[in-house]
């Protein structure tokens, strides 16, 4: 691509193209990153078509507030016309969710009030969106931010009406996207209206709060008829009070919506504290995708140093970082243009395979250490967005991760489960009496409540008097905690003695502990329990692979039972998105909700984790780690000179952009084996290129760790170690 000049916009990467045009990520001459969307020729020589993008124009300039994508400038009558918009490198909200999970209702609120916003400023300005989808909505570190006008409509005297009268699309266009369009847009019995956008923000929220869309994944036509004739599937939204919300927002009639000015009323005041965008989880999304714009702007700049006009990337350039180069574009990098493709555009290129390390290396920075234990003997290390977690022998401690200090401990856990601001325990006292879960104020340690002892739970039949089995698991969702009891079958000896014990579940509104209902079980161990979609997966297994049982998570009801659906406990009735799952000879995408396999990729012992925004999945054997596609499942890169570090819980250890590998000394001369555990690497996921190294005194390649907000904590031996990146 050779570089265009569009006004004092020149510039830098093709980033897409579409029926309308193609979109360019520039820069001004002040330095501000840009898009430029840029009509086809053939097309401007339409005057239909220059007439919309005039339209457009108008319309976007319209608009005004903190949530809302602005354009910088435009030139509708040259020969080739384009507009500039002001960019930003973020996430789509479907991405956020995939990648950080289901908001809780503090966070829900958060988003609902700031998309309010955005449409309160649309229709103040005479616009309807009339597209309002996940794809139109990026999450930046300011907010989100509602992007591309490209079919908002004027309401009346809107100033994208014409002399005429005329709109930005006529009349009679069904213009949308299947699952957010309102009834009205589908079946245009009224002119859509501001509340066809209430209706889609009412979608938009349901999907952030459940991960899946409230009228179905299948067929368009299935969609479209659930839309106009079903009530929308609200299982698994935080409480009764945001079901009968989006129930409103969710309105077949217009008028029975809210408005956009009442949404924004209704969801500021149950916003969290902290906005749900500036968590580490989801700036760690952020900042993958402002690295790559980092990077491609370094490949543009090394590109014209030699007179070339490609933008491929070259072998080994190396660019200047991510914070460096957004501080020079500056404040202007806070909206979005409508490109929803961006970061996969920009990614690096697959060809970094085998990279040889460097020896020129930064290094890392020790922080702090604390004896915990050996973890390898059954403990757990769980890292959140403010909180490191360390369960061993019963005791299970949350530590500052920046200092290690101690917040708070707690005595005869079975199992630890922070879930949002609470942290669920699983509490045995002794050997003989029986667990209770425990719910605990993450921040403070105090006690919130505890359920009672199963033999007098009330769902239990009367009589029902033997013992459950001393081996527990525990899941919750937004409204209910489900303890299962099992005895152990994994072994000839436990079968033998176990023969018979069957497993049990119990559910627990999880507001308040209260016994919601009890589910007697076969005689099998629990292997798993997934929750998702409002319901509770249980793998059962003895000495093979069994059922799959999928519980309703309200009434424990049965609703299905898969049989060998103990293998993907995760794929079930009600979830939603991708799996990867590993086998002695593959590693398999899964799509949850069908069970069927997208690819499958011949890697013989691996173990895997997907990255944020779900581009890439990490795979590490005993022979080295790398990345695959998340999308075809083709290998990124590969590394036979380093080893995957672990989580407590076997996956390759990852946080956000980065993959923590241990290996020799960078430069070493003997790398071939890779099993010198010299230190701790820092790999870039997009490219295995080293970021940063560290020695680590004890560090073994069966060393534990967890990982987040830069941090990277390792145990070695019963030591706790914590480092930071340079």
């Amino acid at each position: 691509m050779g570089r265009f000049e569009f006004g004092e916009y020149r510039t830098l990467a093709l980033l897409g193209a579409g029926g309308m045009g193609r979109a360019y990520l520039a820069r001004s001459g002040s330095g501000r990153l840009v898009v430029v969307k840029v009509m086809h020729a053939h097309l401007a020589a339409e005057p239909l078509f220059r007439e919309r993008l005039r339209r457009e124009v108008r319309a976007a300039r319209a608009v005004t507030g903190p949530f809302t994508a602005a354009v910088l400038d435009a030139e509708p009558q040259a020969p080739l016309p384009w507009l500039a918009i002001e960019y930003c490198a973020g996430p789509t909200l479907s991405e956020a969710v995939a990648g950080c999970g289901p908001l809780a209702a503090g966070d829900l609120a958060s988003l609902g009030a700031a998309l309010a916003e955005a449409l309160s400023a649309i229709h103040t300005a005479g616009l309807v969106h009339r597209d309002l989808k996940p794809a139109n909505v990026l999450v930046t570190g300011q907010g989100p931010r509602v992007i591309d006008f490209g079919i908002a409509k004027a309401l009346g005297d809107g100033p994208a009406s014409g002399p005429s009268g005329e709109d930005l699309t006529g009349s009679g266009e069904m213009l949308g996207s299947v699952g957010f369009m309102a009834p009205e847009q589908i079946t245009y019995d009224t002119e859509p209206a501001a509340p066809c956008d209430v209706f889609a923000l009412g979608a938009l929220l349901a999907l952030a709060a459940t991960g899946r869309n409230p009228h179905g994944g299948s067929t368009a036509p299935q969609i479209v008829y659930r839309t106009l004739h079903e009530k929308p599937d609200l299982a698994g939204v935080p409480d009764g009070e945001w079901a009968a919300f989006l129930i409103r927002c969710l309105s077949k009639g217009p008028d029975g919506r809210p408005t956009a000015a009442e949404v924004l009323d209704w969801c500021a005041a149950r916003a969290a504290e902290r906005p749900w965008w500036e968590r580490p989880e989801v700036t760690a999304l952020i900042d993958g995708h402002e690295e790559t714009v980092a990077r491609r702007i370094a490949v543009s700049a090394d590109a014209d140093e030699l007179g070339a006009t490609r933008t491929d990337p070259p072998p080994a350039s190396v660019g200047p970082s991510r914070r460096r180069v957004f501080a020079w574009a500056g404040a202007a990098v806070t909206t979005a243009a409508a490109v929803t493709a961006t970061i996969a555009l920009l990614d690096d290129e697959p060809g970094a395979r085998r990279q040889p390390v460097t020896p020129s290396w930064r290094s890392g920075t020790p922080l702090w250490t604390r004896e915990v234990g050996a973890l390898e003997y059954g403990g757990t290390l769980t890292r959140t967005a403010d909180a490191l977690y360390v369960y061993f022998d019963g005791t299970a401690r949350r530590l500052d991760p920046h200092t290690g200090a101690v917040a708070w401990e707690f005595e005869d856990a079975a199992a630890v489960l922070p879930y949002g601001d609470t942290v669920y325990v699983t509490h045995r006292p002794t050997d003989l009496a029986s667990p209770v879960i425990v719910a605990i104020d993450a921040a403070g340690g105090a006690e919130r409540w505890r359920t009672g002892a199963l033999e007098s739970n009330p769902y239990r039949p009367f009589g029902f008097s033997s013992f459950d089995g001393s081996s527990t698991l525990l899941a919750v969702t937004h409204r209910t905690a489900c303890l299962a009891t099992f005895a152990k079958y994994d072994s000839i000896w436990a079968r033998r003695t176990n023969q018979k014990r069957r497993w049990r579940a119990y559910g627990f509104d999880l507001p308040t502990g209260a016994p919601l209902w009890f589910r007697g079980g076969t005689a099998a161990q629990v292997t798993a329990l997934n929750a998702a979609g409002g319901r509770f997966a249980l793998a059962s297994a003895t000495a093979t692979p069994g059922p799959l049982y999928v519980l309703h998570e309200r009434s424990g009801e049965e609703e299905s039972s898969i049989p060998d659906g103990s293998a993907t406990p995760e794929v079930h009735p009600g979830a939603r998105g991708t799996r990867y799952y590993a086998t002695s000879t593959s590693v398999r995408r899964v799509n949850l909700a069908t069970g069927k396999a997208r690819w499958t990729q011949r890697l013989a012992g691996a173990r895997v984790a997907p990255l944020a925004g779900d581009e890439l999945v990490v795979a590490a054997t005993a022979h080295g780690l790398g990345a695959l596609d998340a999308a075809g499942g083709g290998e990124r890169w590969w590394r036979d000179d380093l080893r995957a570090l672990t989580t407590t819980d076997g996956r390759p250890l990852a946080d956000g952009t980065v993959v923590y590998a241990a290996g020799p000394r960078p430069g070493a001369s003997d790398t071939s084996a890779g099993t010198s555990a010299w230190g701790i690497h820092a790999l870039a996921a997009a490219t295995g290129r080293p970021r940063w190294a560290v020695p680590v005194d004890g560090l073994t390649t069966e060393s534990y760790g967890a990982a987040g907000d830069g941090l990277i904590h390792v145990c070695t031996g019963t030591t706790l170690q914590t480092f930071r990146g340079p």
